[in-house]
C-alpha cells in the first residue's frame, strides 16, 4: 500500500513501540506485516497499522492496531479455533474494500481476514487446488473484490477466481477464467521452463510476478501480457515500489514545474 515518503519515519516509530507482551520468545514470533493509510487531510495524513503475528506452538493468530492519531496499540485480537501447521509470514497483505488479506502458509487452502471497520479477525476458506505452496496469489477482481490467481502445476495455466458474496453473507469461489501457459504472450516455451512460482503482485497496475526457470516475468492480468524483468537464481518475495509527488510542490528543497 502507497504511503508518502513523510509517513515513512512515523511508521518506523510505530514498529519500534510495537507490543511485546503477547508474543514472547519462547511462544510467539512476527508473521505478517502491514500498512494502511487512513482518510484524512494531506496535511495531518493519519494512518493505522495492523500487526499480525501467529503463536508457534498455538497456531493462534493475533492482531494488533496502531493509530498514529492516538500514538496507542489497541488490544489483542485474536481468532477462535487454531489453524495447526499455519504461518502467515512473508504474505503479502492485500486491502480490499476495508478488510485486509493474507495468504496462510501451510493451511488447506486457509486466507486470514483483518476487518478494519468490526475490528475483527476470521479465516475464510479458499478455492480448491491450492495445495502447492508459492502457486497462488490474492489480488483484486475486476469489480474490486477479492480474488486469486492460481498457477496450476499440473495443467500448466494460470487461473483467476473471484469470491462472491450473497445477500445472505454466504461467500462463494467463482473461477472467471484459464488461461494456458503458452498462451501468455512473452514467456519461453514449456520445454525451456523448470521451477515456476508466483513471487508476489503489483497491486495499481495489476500485475503479478512470476519466476520460471531463472528469470523473473511480470504478468499483465488483465491482458496475460508478460514482460521480461530481470535474470536470477536467488528469488524471494517481490514488491512493487511506486511513488508520486505534485507538480510544483518541492522535494528536499526542490521545485518543479513541469
Amino acid at each position: 500500500m502507497a504511503l508518502e515518503h513523510r509517513l515513512l519515519p512515523l511508521l518506523l516509530l510505530a514498529l519500534l513501540m510495537a507490543p511485546t507482551a503477547n508474543r514472547p520468545a519462547s511462544t510467539g514470533r512476527y508473521s505478517a506485516l502491514t500498512a494502511a493509510r487512513v482518510h484524512g487531510g494531506c496535511h495531518s495524513s493519519p494512518f493505522k497499522v495492523i500487526l499480525v503475528f501467529m503463536r508457534i506452538h498455538e497456531y493462534q493468530a493475533l492482531a494488533r492496531v496502531y493509530s498514529s492519531e492516538t500514538n496507542t496499540w489497541g488490544h489483542p485480537i485474536t481468532i477462535g479455533d487454531p489453524y495447526p501447521g499455519s504461518t502467515c509470514g512473508g504474505s503479502q497483505s492485500i486491502l480490499v474494500g476495508n478488510v485486509l488479506y493474507w495468504l496462510l502458509s501451510h493451511a488447506e487452502g486457509g486466507i486470514l481476514q483483518f476487518d478494519l471497520d468490526r475490528q475483527s479477525l476470521d479465516v475464510i476458506e479458499a478455492p480448491p487446488r491450492m495445495d502447492v505452496p508459492r502457486s497462488w496469489q490474492i489480488v483484486r477482481a475486476e469489480d474490486g473484490t477479492l480474488g486469486l490467481a492460481i498457477l496450476s502445476h499440473r495443467y500448466h495455466n494460470i487461473q483467476m477466481w473471484q469470491r462472491k458474496v450473497n445477500c445472505n453473507g454466504v461467500g462463494t469461489w467463482v473461477l472467471l477464467k484459464t488461461t494456458e501457459m503458452h498462451d501468455i504472450h512473452g514467456l519461453p516455451p514449456p520445454a525451456r521452463r523448470g521451477m515456476e512460482l508466483i513471487r508476489g503482485y503489483a497491486e495499481d497496475a495489476d500485475e503479478i510476478f512470476l519466476y520460471l526457470d531463472g528469470i523473473v516475468y511480470m504478468v499483465q492480468l488483465k491482458s496475460m501480457r508478460s514482460r521480461k524483468l530481470w535474470e536470477t537464481h536467488h528469488i524471494t518475495l517481490c514488491h512493487s515500489f511506486n511513488s508520486f509527488y505534485t507538480p510544483g510542490i518541492g522535494i528536499a528543497g526542490a521545485r518543479y514545474n513541469g
